[in-house]
This record gives structure tokens, sequence and C-alpha cells, in this order.
């Protein structure tokens, strides 16, 4: 959208508060929170591995371990945990810890949790790439349970707060339908089930009951508006208190109304084009008549840094993301530990691309689809049909496909299935606490039975770089851990496994009186709304 087209609709809502007389916008009341957001939920806490459903997810069923807004790991229905030995993690369930139903919490329940997110037939996106490490686990004594991991493994904390916890007889017995309609619905969290409408609402009420610290409202609702322009347009109305992942163009207004404040913050995730590198043929990629290439061009690192070269990143920043995020070199962003600081900045260079496409024998460019979400990341559709422009000057004729990522997640994880051949994702640190998420994910070899490469959907391969990213992954000294990842993120980006654009900031407004905490990884957390 334009800013002259969401400068128009935000002068119609806020001339439709003025027409309510105030009544429109008249506070809520303090107990109760209303958020607008771009993304729907999946009452199911093991059928969608995604950040936003991990928020859900921790609020509603509850985790062993909760991550904070800087990522680091606190206790939740653990009230404690000890490394045994290098690959040996004992946690201890808070005695207090309850379900909804008001069973409490055992050994046997997370036990059920984990395999059932490990397991679980038809997944969306699986939460196997999540708990990679966990070689098994086992209950000690009803309130402890014990991990133990393949090789020794500092990121287990950040991967058991992914997976939530339900009572054992809904793991193992529940159908997708039972969540959907409430039935199975019962966690152990700050917050409890009350109503479900798919594509429209979850509600939620105060767990009375949640063994740490209550939640602060007494009434959440989570209203789906997947639209950037009516979510904005239903703050400036009044309909809600709070609203996330703020689209760019929205931001300078926002911030010069009186009835709202913006909140932002820097985002650990990085925005990238991951290329099909794995196949021969690629099935989305076709010479300039439209016949299938015989020969899969972006194998060729010539092509990859053409493409990268072509793609201007400060226009990305500043045109399509009104500077809420800045140029990437990499994938890990700034602060994360990994980051290698001594990589280049990437380059505008339009005919040196030109070049290297022709000295790999593509003068004339070819055909190729770019495949995005439409409801997953800030801007992902203006951003991929940016990048279809830019590459398009490149002479590669460019097709857009964006989609929903209910539509688009499911195929491009399935490492059997056709994929892509280029494609618009981002990654983030939450699953390791440091750049061992995007390593061990999406550029790791993919691995189903070790659990490496879940995201690694072109399939790029590197057996000395997949060692290091081990040798990485298995180094329990924080210090020496960065160092290792900085050299594997440093030999990835010089061979272009993925091509990094930005990092993003995340943004969220709400109405005048009320304070947000931002969580790095963009997760939208009720209690980080509070009032004075």
């Amino acid at each position: 959208m334009s800013r002259k087209a969401a400068d128009t609709l935000v002068r119609w809502a806020v001339a439709l508060v003025a027409t309510c007389a105030g009544a429109c916008f008249s506070p809520s009341i303090a107990q109760e929170l209303t958020i607008g957001t771009r993304s729907e939920m999946t009452l199911d806490p093991h059928h969608f591995w995604s950040t936003p459903n991990r928020a859900y997810n921790v609020q509603l069923y509850g985790t062993l371990v909760r991550l904070d807004e800087r990522l680091q790991a606190q206790p939740m229905l653990a009230e404690s945990w000890k490394l045994v030995d290098d690959t040996t993690w004992e946690f201890k369930i808070d005695a207090h810890a309850r379900f909804h139903n008001s069973q409490p919490v055992t050994a046997d329940d997370v036990v059920a949790s984990f395999e059932r997110a490990r397991d679980l037939p038809n997944a969306a996106a699986s939460y196997r790439g999540a708990i990679d490490g966990i070689k098994e686990l086992g209950a000690v004594n009803p309130q402890t349970v014990r991990f133990l991991t393949k090789r020794p493994d500092p990121a287990l904390l950040h991967q058991v707060a992914q997976v939530a916890i339900i009572p054992r007889e809904i793991a193992r017995t529940a159908l997708q339908s039972d969540f959907i309609s409430g039935k199975a619905a019962i966690g152990a969290g700050p917050y409890k089930f009350v109503e479900f409408q798919a594509g429209n609402r979850l509600v939620l009420t105060r767990n009375e009951d949640f063994a740490g610290e209550k939640g602060r409202w007494a009434r959440v609702t989570f209203r789906t508006i997947t639209d950037d322009a009516a979510r904005v347009a239903a703050l400036i109305g009044g309909d809600v208190d709070l609203i996330d992942l703020v689209p760019p163009s929205f931001i300078a207004r926002l911030k010069s109304e009186q009835r709202t404040v913006v909140h932002m913050g820097t985002s650990d995730r990085t925005m990238y084009l991951i290329p099909d590198v794995g196949r021969d043929q690629s099935p989305f990629i076709r010479d300039v008549g439209g016949q299938p290439l015989s020969k899969n061009p972006l194998k060729d690192l010539r092509v990859r840094r053409a493409i990268s070269l072509a793609i201007d990143r400060e226009t990305l920043v500043q045109k399509v993301m009104e500077g809420a995020g800045q140029p990437a070199n990499q994938t890990v962003a700034p602060g994360v530990l990994g980051y290698a600081e001594a990589l280049p900045a990437l380059r505008l260079d339009l005919a040196e691309a030109k070049r290297l496409l022709a000295e790999a024998g593509y003068p004339e460019g070819f055909q190729l689809t770019i495949h995005c979400t439409n409801d997953r990341y800030i801007n992902d559709s203006r951003i991929c049909q940016s990048i279809g422009q830019m590459l398009s000057r490149l002479g590669i004729k460019m097709d857009v496909q964006a989609l929903p990522r209910a539509v688009l997640f499911p195929r491009i994880t399935n490492h059997e299935g056709e994929r892509i051949s280029l494609a618009l994702l981002a990654f983030g640190s939450g699953t390791t606490g440091d750049a061992g998420g995007i390593l061990n994910n999406t550029i790791h070899t993919w691995d189903r039975q070790r659990g490496f490469g879940a995201w690694n959907v072109g399939h790029y391969s590197n057996p000395e770089l997949d060692a290091a990213i081990e040798s990485a992954a298995a180094t329990l000294d924080a210090s020496e851990r960065g160092k290792r990842q900085a050299k594997a993120v440093a030999v990835a980006m010089e061979d272009l496994a993925v091509i990094p654009l930005f990092h993003s900031n995340v943004v969220v407004t709400s109405k005048k009186g009320l304070h947000y905490r931002i969580y790095a990884d963009e997760s939208t957390i009720a209690d980080a709304a509070t009032m004075p």
C-alpha cells in the first residue's frame, strides 16, 4: 500500500472516531485487553511450528521454560533445571503447577507432549526441527523429567521453550478438531481458553490458579486482522487496544496521532532469499522461451552472486520498509552471538551482475518464479514484488507467487516435494539464542533423522560446513561457540547458501496510556502490555 493510500485510510478512521463523538474510542476496562494481530493462530499446539504460534501457546498452554523479551530462558512450569553432565539435563516441575482442569503437571505430561510435538502426523510445520538436539527424554519421578541430548547442546533451553505442555491423555488421543472446538484446549499457562473462532478471534481469561506470576489482564482477546490497513483502522477506531506487525507505511502517521503511541525495537529476524541449489533441474525455472532448462542455473555461484548484486537493499529498507530495518550482509542479526563482524556490506552493482550472469551462460537471462507469503512477515508480498522488479532489471523474467503461509509453508517443508526454486523467508535466533538457529535449520544439510536442515528448503549441502556447524552447536562455552558460529556464517555467506536482504525492526502500536515491551522475536504477548 502506498503512503498516500495509507494516509487516506487513516484519515477515514480518524473521521469515524470524531463522528462517534468519542464513544468509539472510549478506554477499555483496565482489566480487558483486545489485540489486533496479523497472524492467525493454530489452536493445536503442536501442529504448526512458528513464532506467532509459540507466542499463543506459551500464554495458553505454558512451556517448561519461557523466553523473555531478550530471548533469555526463564522458569515457567519448571521451577529449576540443572546440567547433570554434558548431555544430560534435569528439569524440576513446579509442585504448584496445575492444568486448567486442576490436574497437576507431571513429568509424564511433559514426555507425552514432547513425543506428540516430535511425531504428530500431517503437521503443517513440524516441531521436529525445533527439538532436533533431544535424543530421548523420560520421567525420573512425577516432578522431574530428564532430557538426554545427542551431543553437548547449549541450545536445549531454547528448544524446550518451543513445546507447549498439555495433559498426557490429551497428547495421546486428541485430534486437531478437538483443539479447534476447545474440547482439548487445556493447558497450564497464565490464561485459560474461553472461545475460538478460526480466522476471527481467540478469547482467554486469567488463570487464577497459575503457579507463577498471574496474568496482568482479566480477559484477553486476540482478534485476527490479517489486512494491515484494517488492523490500523481498528486501532484508530478504538476497536482494539493494541496492534502488532505494524506496516511501515503507517508508522509516521501513527506517531503523529494523539490517541496512539508507537513502540519500536530491534528484531533478531533476518529476511533472506533461499535458492534451490540441490537439484540439477529446478521446477520453477525455464529458459527465455518458456521451456524447462536442462541445468539449474542457481547451482552456479556466479548466478547467485549476480542475484545478490542486483538487489538494492537500501531501497528495500528505506522505501519498502519505510526505514524499519537495516541492510544485511549475513543472516545473523547484530548483537546475536555468532554474528560475523568482519563481513563486508553487500553492494549493488547491476553491471557486474549482468557480467556474471553472461559468464555463467545466461546472457539473455531465464524465467524464474519466486515464492513468498502474503500474511507472515511485515510487507512480505511487497518485498517479494520489489525483489521481482530488481531481478527483472538483470534480465531475469520474474513470476511472483505470494501465498498464505498455511499454503506455502507445508509445501516448502515437504522435502520430498517440488518445494521452490527461489523463496523469500526469514529466521531468527529464538530457537537457540545464537546463530545456531539459522545455521542448524537453514544452512546445514537436510537430515531428517538427526533433525538438521528442517528449513533448508533449497537443499544446500556442504559437508565441511556441516561439520563446523555441528562442532559449534556442541560447544558449551559461549565465547568459543560464538567464534565457531561466526566462522561458519562467513563460509555460508561466501557461498551464498542463502542471500541476505535486511534485518527487520519490531513495530507495535497501542492506544495512549498503554506501555508495551518489545520482544526481539516478534512474539505478541498480552502481559507485555501494561497500564501505568
